[in-house]
Order: structure tokens, then sequence, then C-alpha cells
């Protein structure tokens, strides 16, 4: 949300995370909204749930070649290249660039204020303790 208008959407997502503590992102933002902070913001309170909240280790994401802006955030934020997976969209080839964000570069590159409410009663659902 922006000034009461829904301007995007930001998923946290993992599997058997209890043991892997690695979760991942994916996200979208409207056109008019980007280049304004939002994105990085949005990215940037998940990143703090995962790692300060439920005690992830490591958090992935990656974008395709020619979305630079989501590659500028994911450096931004600290995250390092992890190599590239190569799709078929459409019928062409689109590569897609992986990267990868440990708790250490998380806690060094961290520049957005987060806070999190109401977390305590769902950790059991992640696998972790209170």
């Amino acid at each position: 949300m922006h000034d009461g208008t829904v301007v995007g959407m930001q998923v946290l997502q993992a599997r058997q995370f209890a043991v892997t503590r690695q979760v991942g992102s994916a996200s979208w933002l409207g056109l008019e909204y980007r280049g304004r902070g939002i994105g990085t913001e949005m990215r940037a309170a998940v990143l703090h749930l995962a790692f300060a909240g439920l005690g992830a280790e490591e958090a992935v994401s990656g974008a395709f070649e020619d979305n630079t802006a989501s590659l500028v955030v994911s450096r931004k934020l600290g995250y390092r290249p992890d190599g590239v997976e190569r799709h078929v969209v459409r019928g062409a080839l689109a590569v897609e660039r992986r990267m990868r964000l440990s708790r250490e570069d998380w806690e060094r590159h961290r520049t957005v204020d987060a806070m999190i409410e109401g977390l305590a009663p769902a950790l059991p659902l992640f696998g972790v303790e209170g």
C-alpha cells in the first residue's frame, strides 16, 4: 500500500524452512510506482521478517536479465550473484540471474527500519520456537 492504494505485492516463501533456514522472495510493483524506493522497502520488510523474525540463514531471489530494477534492489540489499538459469518464455530464451543473501550480508546492508508485530503465535507453523 502507498497512500491508500495497492501498488504491488511481496511474497516470502520457503520449503522445509525448519531444516533449510532458507527463504525465497518474489514481488510485483506497478510501473508508475517504480524508482521511488518502494520496491526496496518491500523487500527489506520481508527480509527483516525472514532474518530477524524467523531466524533465516539465507535468502534467494532472481530476476530476468532485462529486469534491471529488481537486480539493482537485490544488490543494494546485499545479495550476491548465485548463477544463472535458462528458461523458455513465449518460445524464446530468457536468462534469469539468481541472487543469494547470507545473514551476515543482510546485517551489513540493513538500511530500512522494519518492525514485526504479532509473529510469536505463528512461529510453530514455520517450525520455529519462540
